[in-house]
C-alpha cells in the first residue's frame, strides 16, 4: 500500500484482518488477501485499470466507490471489500458479483473484527457440518442470500466426500464418460457463468454468450470427476444433468 493521507483512514483491525488471512476452503469465502503493505496493488480492476492506470472510481448507480477497497478475493474471485467512510463503523464487510457489468454491493458482516472471528469459528468448524451450520445462522444477518449460498455450499461437500470408490463399492456407471449440462440457470446466473468459465477455461465474456442457449455444457469427462462441479453449480441454484456419450 501506498504512504500518504490514505493510509491514515487504515487503522490496526486491517492489518490483523490481513495478518491473519484466515482461509476455510469453501470457494465463497475468501481464499486469498492482500498484503496490507501493497494494499494498493490489490485495487487494480476495481479502482484503477490494470493496464492504462486510468480510475475505474464512480459514483453512478453500480459502480465501484471512491471508499471501497478489495481487502480480499473469494474462490470464486468475487472481491470482499470496506468501505472507508464507515471507519467509525468497525469497516462492515461486503462482497459483490464479478462479472456483471456492474457492482451491487451485499453487506456480509457488520464489522471487520466481526467477519474475522467469524472466518475463525467456521475454520473450526469446517468438518463438523452441523456447527458450521449453527455458527452461520447465529452470527449472520437473516435473511441474507450469501450466507445461504455459503451453507449450500458446505453441505454439498460435506455429502461428496469420499467419492473415491473402494473395490467394494465399484460402481460402473461413475466411469462413464459424458457431459455435465445445465438445463436451467436458477436465479443466479452470474455465479453458475463463473463456476463454468473456470471449469472450462472461457472468459466471463465467452461463457456469458454461451449461457444464452437453453442448456449448455458445462463440463466433459468422466461422470465421477464431475460430481464435484455438479454440487458447485447445484450449490448456487443450476439444474444440472449428466448426459452421457
Amino acid at each position: 500500500m501506498r504512504t500518504g493521507r490514505r493510509m491514515n483512514l487504515f487503522d490496526e483491525s486491517i492489518r490483523d484482518f490481513l495478518a491473519n488471512s484466515i482461509i476455510d476452503g469453501n470457494p465463497l469465502l475468501p481464499s486469498h488477501y492482500a498484503e496490507f503493505e501493497h494494499l494498493d496493488d490489490f485495487q487494480i480492476g476495481f479502482r484503477r485499470h490494470g493496464s492504462t492506470g486510468e480510475s475505474l472510481v464512480s459514483e453512478i448507480d453500480g459502480g465501484w466507490k471512491s471508499g471501497w477497497y478489495v481487502i480480499a478475493m473469494t474462490g470464486l474471485d468475487d472481491p470482499v471489500f470496506i468501505d472507508t467512510a464507515e471507519l467509525e463503523d468497525g469497516y462492515p464487510v461486503y462482497t459483490a458479483a464479478h462479472g456483471a457489468g456492474r457492482w451491487d454491493a451485499i453487506r456480509i458482516s457488520p464489522s471487520l473484527v466481526a467477519f474475522g472471528r467469524l472466518l475463525e469459528a467456521l475454520a473450526e468448524a469446517k468438518t463438523d457440518i452441523f456447527q458450521f451450520e449453527r455458527i452461520i445462522i447465529d452470527e449472520t444477518d437473516a435473511p441474507n442470500s450469501y450466507w445461504q449460498n455459503v451453507l449450500d455450499e458446505c453441505r454439498q461437500a460435506a455429502n461428496s466426500k469420499d467419492v473415491s470408490p473402494d473395490v467394494g463399492d465399484y460402481c460402473e456407471a461413475d466411469f462413464e464418460r459424458g457431459d455435465l449440462v445445465v438445463t436451467d440457470v436458477g436465479s443466479q446466473k452470474l455465479k453458475v457463468i463463473q463456476i463454468v468459465s473456470k471449469s472450462r477455461g472461457l472468459s466471463l465474456k465467452d461463457t456469458l454468450a454461451l449461457a444464452e442457449a437453453p442448456q449448455f455444457e458445462a463440463g466433459s469427462g468422466v461422470r465421477l470427476q464431475l460430481r464435484r462441479l455438479k454440487d458447485q453449480l447445484e450449490a448456487v441454484g443450476a439444474t444440472v444433468e449428466f448426459r452421457a456419450k
